[in-house]
């Protein structure tokens, strides 16, 4: 993973665990086949499968280290919902493209949740009017869902390319080159570096960088020495840099 999510930052410190480190490790390799299972059932669009294993991974051993045997039903009923509140917090927390309020990130959870449900029982895509019944929730509330469910992942703005064999017809080029737009900048540049220039400046900028003559052939022109030149474009240029810098 990118950065190291500790579940164990999220939960109570009020179990101590019972359990010696050889039993914790029995316990582990015994019962990582189902934090496994718990990730894949998780899995996301936007979301490293490996990442989420590790989190579920991390899960299952808060749930080993704070379980006290004989104070449930079993260390399987405890360690499920241990571990999928690991794997929902990161969901919810870590994982946004744009992040919604939390109140709308829970909301997400709740209605994906309903969906898979229904999926099952009626066997094609529920309506939303149902996905609102499952849930509990308004109806208008099932569309807001749904849009936190397209901030997970953010659309590419480069255009698919050319080797990709199979290019996602949602993804569109909203990025593109406009040669206008290098010019523009270059005008608004030169614009605020000329505020402030006189008549007089701006013929002599004229003539050297338009009219592309030496110093020499300026100070003819003008009447002038060609070092008096050079010190007149040095100080107005030094003063030109400096406003498109500030």
């Amino acid at each position: 993973m990118t950065d190291l999510y500790d579940p164990a930052a999220h939960e109570p410190d009020e179990l101590q665990p019972e359990l010696g480190e050889h039993g914790e490790e029995d316990l582990a390799l015994k019962y990582l086949g189902v934090a496994d299972a718990l990730a894949n059932r998780h899995r996301y669009p936007g979301h490293d499968p490996e990442d989420l294993r590790q989190v579920a991974r991390l899960g299952l051993m808060v749930a080993i280290r704070r379980y006290r045997e004989g104070a449930g039903q079993g260390f399987v009923p405890y360690a499920v919902p241990t571990i999928t509140g690991t794997i929902k917090r990161y969901i919810r927390d870590h994982s946004w493209a744009v992040r919604p309020p939390r109140s709308v990130q829970e909301l997400r959870l709740e209605v994906n949740a309903a969906r898979r449900q229904l999926v099952q029982e009626l066997g094609r895509e529920p309506s939303a009017a149902e996905l609102a019944e499952e849930a509990g929730v308004p109806e208008e509330k099932i569309a807001e869902a749904q849009l936190a469910d397209a901030a997970m992942v953010g659309l590419s703005i480069e255009p698919p390319s050319e080797e990709d064999s199979r290019p996602d017809p949602s993804v569109r080029a909203l990025s593109v080159v406009e040669p206008g737009f290098e010019e523009v900048e270059s005008h608004q540049l030169l614009a605020a570096a000329l505020d402030g220039v006189t008549e007089d400046e701006r013929r002599l900028l004229h003539l050297r960088f338009v009219e592309e003559m030496s110093q020499s052939e300026i100070a003819e022109i003008l009447g002038v020495s060609q070092m008096q030149v050079s010190r007149l474009l040095k100080r107005l240029l030094e003063r030109m840099r400096r406003k498109v810098a500030a």
